[in-house]
């Protein structure tokens, strides 16, 4: 899977001081009392250093609620401080069970595991928490340590996630984890281009990734920008939050994530990889015409020549687009070494559709001066 290296590190939201505390102000209108209820100080497992705990912030209504962990390194009276208490409150209001756990600054990933086991054995509804429909925040520094574990496969729990301006070191990327990142324009430079290329090798895998950027947002925004951008990004979160993680969307994610994971490694380039993934797909769905086109030109970006002339020739009068299929079959054959066939296929394409650039495509030098090769392109 593509690397992505991180070239700076990031502050973590710390818990305030007391004094910053009562400065505090969280942009977004507080929920009313009696939407929601706290149930503190929980505990989901045992570490060296004694229980861990979590406060459990849910909708005063109902039994089950999809369900968010606010991952950030803090333990004991530290989980619950003001910013993330805010985030909470304001959660639980909208229908969102949200989940403050002990997290230790050596241990966080033991931590969050143990809280991944814990809420998977979970049956009693009256937690509050749905463990089929567990999403992850994570903001600042704490997304340098948060994604790598959520892209985990082994993190199957999580089903979908949010990230605060701020980057990672990842080497994989789920097919099946939806993830928002949020990107404040007004950010440190370093800050925002490691998030850009996170987001870039995120896409190069068809990672079913959502950028949201806030232009004018500077960084921990929650609390800096008194605005409606702000309060609107908050919404938007919790809404992805319910919308990624309920049965429909995931069983949607489920259906297509084989074919969108071989169209990632063609993105990136392991094109090995993508013939043999859509060769399944193939034989599962041997009359799809645009899934056979695809796999041939996978086999085409793998080098096997031969193989993907062959694959396209079959795909004749399949009604696909001329240029679709013309432009990669033309490159299939001339590669082969069959030059003829290369010209029929460039021919096939009405020369409104031909690409201009063909002309001059070093694929195609060996007949560049074949008068039909010429013929082509010449201006009409």
């Amino acid at each position: 899977m593509t690397r992505y290296s991180l070239a700076a590190a990031f502050c973590l939201l710390a818990a305030p001081t007391a004094a910053e505390a009562q400065e505090l102000r969280f942009f977004h209108p507080a929920p009313a009392e009696d939407s929601y209820k706290v149930v503190r100080d929980v505990q989901y497992g045992t570490s060296s250093s004694g229980p861990l705990r979590m406060d459990v912030y849910r909708p005063s209504t109902g039994t089950r609620h999809p369900t968010v962990i606010f991952f950030n390194i803090a333990t004991g009276a530290e989980r619950s401080n003001p910013f993330y208490a805010s985030w909470a409150r304001i959660a639980a209001s909208r229908g969102i069970t949200a989940i403050l756990p002990d997290l230790g600054m050596e241990s966080f990933r033991q931590d969050f595991n143990a809280l991944q086991r814990h809420i998977a054995k979970l049956t009693d509804e009256s937690s509050g928490i749905d463990r089929n429909a567990v999403a992850v925040y994570a903001g600042s520094g704490n997304v340098w340590r948060a994604l790598p574990i959520v892209q985990d496969p082994g993190s199957a729990l999580v089903k979908s996630a949010v990230m605060f301006y701020g980057g990672a070191e990842v080497s994989r990327f789920r097919a099946d984890l939806p993830v928002l990142y949020v990107r404040a324009g007004l950010d440190r430079p370093d800050v925002n281009r490691a998030m850009d290329g996170i987001v870039s090798a995120a896409l190069r895998e068809n990672a079913p990734v959502t950028l949201l950027n806030y232009p004018a947002g500077y960084h921990a925004f929650e609390i800096r920008n008194d605005d409606h951008q702000t309060r609107q990004v908050i919404d938007q979160t919790l809404d992805f939050v319910k919308r990624t993680t309920s049965e429909k969307y995931q069983a949607s994610l489920r259906r297509g994530a084989r074919e969108a994971t071989a169209a990632g490694q063609v993105t990136s380039g392991r094109f090995g990889d993508a013939a043999v993934t859509y060769a399944q797909l193939v034989s599962e769905s041997p009359e799809n015409a645009t899934l056979r086109l695809a796999y041939g030109e996978a086999v085409l970006g793998d080098r096997q020549f031969a193989a993907a002339c062959a694959e396209f020739e079959n795909l004749k009068g399949k009604r696909l687009g001329p240029r679709d299929l013309g432009v990669p079959a033309a490159r299939a054959c001339m590669q082969k070494g069959d030059g003829a066939a290369a010209i029929a296929w460039l021919e096939s394409i009405p020369p409104r559709f031909r690409p201009r650039s063909l002309e001059n495509d070093p694929i195609f030098a060996p007949i560049r001066d074949r008068p039909e090769f010429k013929a082509l392109f010449q201006t009409r």
